[in-house]
């Protein structure tokens, strides 16, 4: 049987309230390890299955900030980006995670672990992202840098 591909969704609430159960079953922290990691794996994975669509970088983040809106994910924006180093911003309006959840610090655990998949494989390197701002804390928009990891 050929495997079937295509989309689901959920309402911003459920993956909210998925959140809140993996807290009680383990912790926040380790919730939050949950989610980065596991996303990833599904950045890493996109990257993969997409790279024949572009040829350059700029192209790759093009393609990742339509798709993303496209999926009603939030509106991506890359900024100061160096090419060469693999290091910038990242801007969202309106993200999925922060819609889905209100806290009292960054929480966008999933779209973080996503852009590092995707970005690691698009640089060629482990390409660690911290969400410097939060929608759901209050924050404008959430707004991610990402680099390098350092030794």
């Amino acid at each position: 049987m050929k495997a079937r591909e295509g989309n689901f969704t959920f309402q911003f609430e459920t993956f909210g309230q998925i959140e809140n159960a993996l807290e009680l079953i383990f912790s926040p922290s380790a919730t939050s390890a949950i989610l980065y990691t596991t996303a990833i794996k599904c950045g890493v994975h996109l990257y993969q299955k997409t790279k024949k669509e572009f040829n350059k970088k700029e192209e790759a983040l093009n393609y990742l900030s339509s798709l993303k809106k496209e999926e009603n994910w939030g509106k991506m924006s890359f900024q100061e980006v160096d090419l060469k180093n693999g290091s910038g911003r990242v801007i969202i309006d309106d993200s999925f995670e922060a819609m889905a959840r209100k806290t009292n610090q960054p929480s966008c655990h999933f779209f973080r672990g996503f852009i590092a998949g995707f970005l690691s494989e698009l640089f060629k390197k482990t390409i660690i992202v911290t969400e410097e701002k939060c929608a759901g804390k209050g924050d404008k928009h959430c707004e991610f840098i990402f680099g390098e990891q350092q030794a």
